[in-house]
């Protein structure tokens, strides 16, 4: 296959998993509406250094995603295609640079496949159509690091990768704060302890890469230290980086094995190809430098962020690139010479049924054996997860049949299914079930003259970026007596409505008001000891969104 039409190859499937119809879902709660709504009003003040939402400075983020935003939103307007634009292009950039860099450090067939397998694993594919600062922060982070191999491999151009190394590193600096400088800086530094290979951190590349990087990072820091201070430095290096370093965010996920789920699970419909190239990956370390540079990329930081008690799937988003490129170099492998033996041959075949097998056996869990109270979503996409299985069985019988190029084909074409499926099969419900804004729409249709609003805080952001006007109030249910506010950052200008005897105090001051909340919200108000529970009118529901006219009583 020539370079052209591997480009133009890619060129395709990027179009299809990451631009296709990429304005058309709303955006998804919570993340989505917060990047969108402090975008928002960054651009309606003309404010291009400092991040605000309703109306106050947030640091919870550096400024060079939203300048990507901002930047959008003035081209394309305030759309969702606009708040996803960064994202798509940052996905896209990244397939790129994982096919070049693949071209250079294997062969061209495997920075091909390396390219593609990345593209089309499911999280991949649905995170770079999101708009979220970690896709650009991967994209900055494997530039960094490429550059850091080649300065070790081309001493005669170690200069020139030495700087640019700085330079992707002072970007992903610039867009999520000291993770951007520490994930290269901790790869590297294992690497050149284990391979015993002489440190390309030396000489003119150095200095000027230091200069580099001082340039491009540090004017935007050193303003925020001018203006703010130390109210800086406690907001966002202690709270947003140490405190979500030591203390769980989110609960839920703080497991060991946690982002070892999210790395396979998130390379679907890949897992055989996967678990295959980790195996050949382990033998070969030892003599392949190749393998130990990757293995070094990716285990420290796997490790760092497991330790790290605030977890979430795009955290450790950029390790999907480092097993793109193992899975890459094994598919080329495959290709050009087949299955190393029998053993091999077997566990991929093996692999490739129990794959069907799961897909199958979490459709028949959610028809069967989900509580008639739970996420009505999911049981929603059972049928969709059924055609899924379905799917993914064509490409494991090619497997069983040993038809390697058939099956990585049939395997692309099951990802593109998924993504085209979402937005033509079921884009209805997930814009139900992920999105505010159609409850958004009716809530400003039904509201009457000088009617308060408030709403769920868990769709707080998104109500202020669909109504165009912050919340009156905001609901939240603490799990905790202690517990003041729902949010790990607060956000002051909010209101904060305690539970129901919150509510109904707010409620008391007027005829009535408007709340958009959550059908979990709603249980509360119609719960036995509820002081709403006569109180609740509801208006109208869209998936798991309910809005609801509170009445004053006496």
């Amino acid at each position: 296959m020539s370079t052209r039409s591997q480009f133009l190859t890619l060129l395709a499937i990027c179009t299809v998993m990451f631009w296709w119809r990429l304005g058309h879902l709303p955006l998804i709660d919570p993340d989505e509406p917060f990047y969108a709504q402090t975008t928002t009003e960054m651009v309606k003040g003309n404010e291009w250094l400092t991040p605000t939402i309703f109306g106050e400075r947030q640091f919870e983020k550096p400024i060079f995603f939203y300048w990507q935003s901002m930047i959008a939103q003035k081209i394309f307007g305030q759309t969702e295609l606009a708040a996803r634009v960064p994202s798509a292009a940052a996905g896209t950039l990244l397939v790129f640079l994982t096919w070049i860099f693949g071209r250079r450090m294997f062969s061209p067939r495997a920075g091909f496949c390396a390219a593609v397998v990345l593209a089309t694993g499911v999280e991949y594919a649905f995170m770079s159509r999101l708009m979220l600062t970690d896709i650009f922060l991967a994209l900055c982070i494997s530039a960094s690091v490429f550059c850091f191999w080649l300065a070790t491999e081309e001493e005669d151009k170690r200069d020139r990768w030495m700087i640019l190394h700085f330079i992707a590193s002072a970007l992903a600096m610039l867009t999520k704060g000291p993770v951007g400088f520490l994930v290269p800086t901790l790869g590297s530094i294992c690497y050149l302890w284990i391979s015993g290979k002489r440190s390309p951190w030396r000489g003119k590349g150095l200095w000027l890469g230091i200069v580099a990087w001082l340039l491009i990072a540090g004017p935007w820091y050193a303003t925020m230290f001018s203006k703010y201070g130390m109210e800086y430095w406690h907001r966002f290096f202690v709270h947003e980086n140490w405190e979500r370093l030591t203390s769980a965010e989110h609960k839920h996920s703080n497991h060991w094995w946690y982002y070892l789920m999210i790395l396979v699970a998130g390379n679907l419909p890949w897992i055989p190809l996967l678990i295959a190239a980790v195996v050949r990956t382990v033998k070969d370390i030892k003599t392949d430098r190749r393998m130990l540079f990757l293995v070094c990329w990716f285990v420290p930081n796997l490790i760092f962020f497991t330790i790290c008690n605030s977890k979430l799937p795009t955290y450790t988003f950029f390790l999907f690139v480092t097993l793109a490129l193992v899975m890459g170099h094994t598919l080329d492998q495959w290709i050009g010479k087949g299955f190393r033996g029998k053993g091999e041959r077997i566990l991929v075949s093996a692999l490739a049924i129990l794959q069907t097998v799961l897909v199958l056996g979490a459709a028949s869990a959610i028809t069967l054996m989900l509580p008639k109270d739970s996420n009505a979503f999911i049981k929603d996409l059972s049928p969709v997860i059924y055609v899924l299985a379905a799917i993914i069985s064509v490409p494991m019988v090619l497997m069983l049949l040993r038809r390697t190029v058939a099956w990585a084909g049939t395997t692309v074409l099951v990802t593109a299914f998924i993504i085209l499926y979402m937005q033509y099969g079921v884009d209805a419900k997930v814009m139900e079930y992920t999105s505010t804004r159609g409850i958004a729409a009716e809530a400003m249709k039904a509201r009457q003259p000088g009617e308060p609003i408030i709403s769920s805080s868990f769709i707080a952001r998104a109500v202020t970026y669909y109504t165009g006007s912050m919340p009156d109030g905001v609901i939240f249910f603490p799990s905790r007596p202690e517990q003041l506010q729902p949010y790990f950052t607060p956000h002051p200008p909010l209101h904060m409505l305690r539970a129901d005897t919150g509510t109904k105090e707010f409620a008391s001051k007027y005829p009535s008001i408007l709340c958009i909340a959550l059908i979990r919200d709603l249980n509360h108000f119609r719960s036995s000891g509820s002081v709403l529970r006569d109180n609740c009118e509801v208006l109208k529901s869209l998936g798991d969104r309910v809005l609801i006219r509170i009445k004053a009583t006496p």
